[in-house]
């Protein structure tokens, strides 16, 4: 394997103007097409691409004029059934393109949905959303045939990041949403046996300013009921990088140190991560310091915590103008976004795994 100082494989483009699901939800179909995210003026869209043929089919288009503009999405591993989320309802639609679409659910006023990041079941019978009521907010479990649904759990504190383990779906990761500088428990999961009331999987050790982290972007794993996690370059304490986080109650485990780490992914067979970074890698410096709208892809290895630079990216602050990068099923290809900073935009990337053979 290559240290980080081995010039990074020349990155092919794939899509102008288009961009990925977000890293914890899945984008990919049983066929090897990929489902990506488009806007275009207050209209948000979300395409099937058959990449080695570039043809591009829409499935489905929604007025965003009133929201923050992007869609989210799921897709179910097993039946390629896809999931969005716009404004107060949740969708459900054919990736083939054929079918219609139908709402399966409306979440009437005064309860809302917040950053809707719908996440579907491997087989797509269940939904799961958050929503704020007045007084709580709530993970709310949708049977998709019948569109019925009920609370599974709820706090007093904003939930986010809501979404099935796909290592075991009876495990709900989700987060305590809100600056990471004031959440000292943001990693949470949810077990209708194991943690009935949830139980927080990371002591950032709040108080302690030589251990303090600040964390975020967790990503449950494929292979283990583990997430993975990064603390913050800016967190006051060390070691900074990503964490390996157990549902079960295993220590945390430190999987690579770095003071830029952004968001973080994982393959499915749990040999490797790939993160983004906030500024170049090779730069000095924590956190956003010295950005310079930059974001690098490392690839990590997680069992030694070794890593490789394998492109250069651009980043804005704002969705979905994120890097976010992701694996293919079988792990050889890394798909990225590439902000265009002027005008607004986002490319789609992909490079070669160099530690996996083609």
């Amino acid at each position: 394997m290559s240290s980080t100082t081995s010039l990074p494989p020349e990155a092919s483009l794939i899509r102008e103007d288009f961009y990925l699901n977000y890293p914890h939800s899945n984008g990919f179909c049983r066929d090897g097409s990929l489902l990506l995210g488009r806007l275009d003026g207050m209209t948000a869209s979300i395409w099937k691409t058959a990449l080695e043929a570039k043809d591009d089919v829409r499935i489905c288009a929604f007025d965003v004029s009133r929201e923050a503009g992007q869609l989210w999405f799921d897709v179910a591993a097993k039946t390629d059934r896809l999931v969005v989320a716009s404004g107060c309802e949740v969708w459900i639609y054919d990736p083939d393109g054929t079918g219609q679409g139908r709402c399966i659910h409306r979440v009437e006023l005064p309860a809302q949905m917040f950053y809707p990041h719908p996440s579907i079941s491997a087989d797509g019978r269940y939904v799961l959303i958050g929503v704020r009521y007045p007084e709580y907010y709530a993970v709310l479990k949708i049977e998709v045939e019948t569109g019925e649904s009920y609370i599974q759990f709820k706090h007093s504190w904003w939930m986010n990041h809501i979404y099935f383990s796909p290592y075991d779906e009876n495990w709900i990761g989700f987060c305590h949403e809100g600056p990471c500088e004031k959440t000292r428990d943001r990693v949470w999961g949810w077990h209708a046996v194991q943690a009935p009331e949830g139980r927080c999987l990371f002591d950032q050790n709040w108080g302690n300013p030589a251990r303090e982290l600040w964390v975020g972007h967790e990503r449950w794993c494929f292979h283990a009921p583990t997430a993975l996690v990064v603390a913050y370059g800016g967190s006051p304490g060390e070691p900074r990088g990503v964490y390996e986080l157990s549902a079960e109650g295993k220590r945390p485990r430190l999987v690579s140190q770095g003071n830029r780490y952004l968001h973080v992914n994982v393959s499915h067979s749990g040999r490797y991560a790939v993160v983004d970074t906030s500024g170049p890698h090779d730069l000095a410096g924590r956190g956003w310091e010295n950005a310079q709208h930059i974001s690098d892809i490392l690839l990590l290895d997680m069992a030694s915590g070794e890593q490789r630079w394998l492109a250069r990216s651009k980043v804005d602050a704002k969705h979905p103008y994120h890097p976010h990068p992701v694996f293919s099923p079988d792990e050889k290809l890394i798909y990225f976004n590439e902000a265009t900073i002027q005008p607004r935009g986002n490319r789609v990337r992909v490079v070669k795994n160099p530690w996996v053979s083609h």
